[in-house]
């Protein structure tokens, strides 16, 4: 699949044309799908939590989406899964997190954004929740409030993770 396909289909997922298994099968494309995500958040981190390292919060998010993967889909019988789930969960996050940044950029800290500013962020939170849900759902096989619960244990248990253990 060339770059360009590659990114059409990131395009659809988050649109929700378009599923994990559409996405090639590659640990390289994962890996890419990682790092991106991880430069494209850097801004929004050290922003909105500069007293604590971005690529500590980075590193600590990675690895729990990664093992709550992994977890969930060993128990569901569907590890085969894990290469595109986690390429179209990271990819995913790096399209949404790139259309969101100036948004974020630009209106400042959540708890102390104009109504404007806070409809943005939530505006981003609920498409990010969709998009993970719809990740979720096809992954798994499962009905939407199943994949919408296992998303909302998988976004704010990252950052209930991320903030206990970077000591937020």
């Amino acid at each position: 699949m060339s770059q360009r396909t590659t990114l059409q289909t990131l395009t659809a997922l988050v649109l929700l044309r378009a599923g994990p298994q559409d996405l090639p099968f590659s640990t390289g494309l994962m890996g890419a799908a990682i790092a991106a995500t991880a430069v494209i958040n850097v801004p929004i981190i050290q922003r909105f939590t500069p007293d604590t390292s971005a690529l500590l919060q980075i590193s600590l998010l990675a690895v729990y989406n990664l093992a709550f993967l992994g977890v969930v889909l060993w128990l569901t019988g569907r590890g085969p899964r894990f290469i595109q789930s986690a390429t179209a969960l990271f990819g995913a996050d790096a399209v949404i997190s790139l259309v969101g940044l100036p948004v974020l950029m630009l209106i400042g800290r959540p708890d102390e954004a104009s109504a404007l500013g806070a409809l943005a962020f939530l505006s981003l939170l609920v498409w990010n929740i969709a998009v993970v849900s719809h990740i979720f759902r096809a992954t798994l096989e499962w009905a939407t409030p199943l994949s919408l619960g296992l998303t909302l244990a998988y976004i704010f248990g990252g950052s209930a993770f991320v903030r206990m253990a970077a000591g937020l």
